[in-house]
């Protein structure tokens, strides 16, 4: 018998191991990686595992049209650049505020796919979102103040939400040119491994995985269970439901990113993360309730 698993309960599972990242990138940083070098083992061995999978299963993924080929590397530019600004804006401003402006790129789908694809603006969808939006700035504590901001950083640091709109829309737009998901996740993320290549120095990442054989251990995991599972499912829910549900509901990672902080690293759990959890928590059942929600309040969720 088939069981049809919900595309909204993959977007929660993949939001889940997204968020499990932190437990292994914070110690390779911490090993002296920088964040280039992070991302690059990210980047490779995502599109290495993937290759060597889909080398096995499905060899129909590797072909795609010439005329095509520079969508996939459009939108590998686009996580390129999501990263590179993500980085630039950390270090220009505090950390909490680059995460909470990467986190406008609901914002950015909602619009991107009501011009690109027709879909909805529904009621539902904008109180989601800002509920969604105000939830993170709880969790990452901006409400109890940030020092100086700089105009450059947050434009940057919008840019950074912008192109993660871009990239997550990117196989939305490949599957109309008949592209499967294996395809699309392996050509975005081999080019983005090759674009950010000359900007990793490969001796440090050799040195530190001498160093310690863990390292290694770590990199594998947060690219096949923190990357390459997380990111197929997306690419893989997108293209059955709406676009700006998958984000907002991505938005939920820093649920388990901040319980992974407190579990593992100590840190911190006061009521502000308290009341982000439940926002963010509150904005996905909006957009999926349960059916004795919209019996009770069927006029907030019939649009």
């Amino acid at each position: 018998m088939d069981v049809k698993v919900s595309p909204i309960a993959l977007v929660v599972l993949a939001a889940i191991l997204a968020g499990l990242l932190n437990l292994f990138s914070k110690d390779l940083l911490i090993a002296g990686l920088g964040s280039i070098e992070v991302c690059a083992c990210r980047e490779g061995v995502t599109a290495i595992v993937f290759g060597l999978i889909l080398l096995l299963r499905d060899r129909e993924a590797f072909r795609i049209r010439l005329r095509d080929v520079w969508i996939f590397i459009l939108f590998a530019f686009f996580n390129v650049i999501s990263n590179l600004c993500v980085f630039t804006a950390q270090e220009m401003m505090p950390l909490e505020v680059a995460a909470v402006l990467e986190m406008t790129s609901p914002y950015f789908i909602l619009i991107f796919a009501f011009f690109l694809f027709g879909d909805k603006i529904t009621r539902r969808k904008i109180l989601a979102v800002i509920l969604a939006f105000i939830g993170c700035i709880f969790i990452i504590g901006v409400v109890n103040g940030v020092g100086d901001i700089q105009v450059l950083g947050v434009v940057i640091g919008l840019m950074s939400g912008m192109t993660l709109a871009a990239f997550t829309l990117g196989s939305k737009i490949v599957e109309e040119k008949g592209y499967s998901e294996n395809t699309a996740m392996f050509y975005f993320f081999a080019f983005s491994a090759l674009m950010v290549a000359p900007l990793t120095n490969y001796g440090l990442v050799g040195a530190t995985v001498s160093s310690n054989m863990i390292f290694l251990v770590y990199i594998l995991i947060m690219g096949v269970l923190c990357t390459l599972t997380p990111n197929y499912l997306i690419i893989y829910s997108i293209r059955r439901v709406d676009p700006a549900l998958v984000s907002i509901i991505i938005t939920s990672s820093l649920i388990v990113s901040t319980l992974c902080g407190v579990l593992v690293f100590g840190d911190s759990f006061g009521w502000d993360d308290l009341i982000g959890i439940i926002l963010v928590l509150a904005a996905i059942t909006i957009l999926d309730p349960p059916q004795s929600l919209k019996d009770r309040f069927d006029r907030l969720f019939s649009k």
